[in-house]
């Protein structure tokens, strides 16, 4: 399985990519809207290009589910720490891990 550190990395490339940010301004408690800027459209380019990095195909509705899930539903921003969370669990979910 990916290690947190890779993942991180792959997900930092993806929102690089997409929001033309510099390398090292993106960090784990950084927030899509207040921190990085990103935009509505920009969710579904990150995500295209998080599946081209690791290859696991993220659903977007239940990525938002997970993440209010845990966050409550009244969230306007989500930081990368909650789509690496998202991550990790979808990864376990699909090696059929049962934590």
């Amino acid at each position: 399985m990916i290690s947190d550190k890779e993942l991180f990395e792959k997900v930092e490339e993806a929102v690089r990519a997409v929001l033309n940010t510099e390398e090292g301004e993106i960090k784990k408690e950084s927030m899509f809207k207040a921190d990085l800027d990103a935009e509505s459209i920009d969710y579904l380019d990150i995500s295209y290009e998080i599946e081209q990095r690791t290859g696991l195909e993220l659903d977007f509705t239940e990525a938002l589910e997970y993440i209010t899930d845990r966050k409550g539903s009244d969230i306007t921003d989500i930081s990368v720490q909650d789509v690496l969370d998202y991550m990790k669990y979808a990864l376990e979910k699909k090696d059929g891990g049962s934590t």
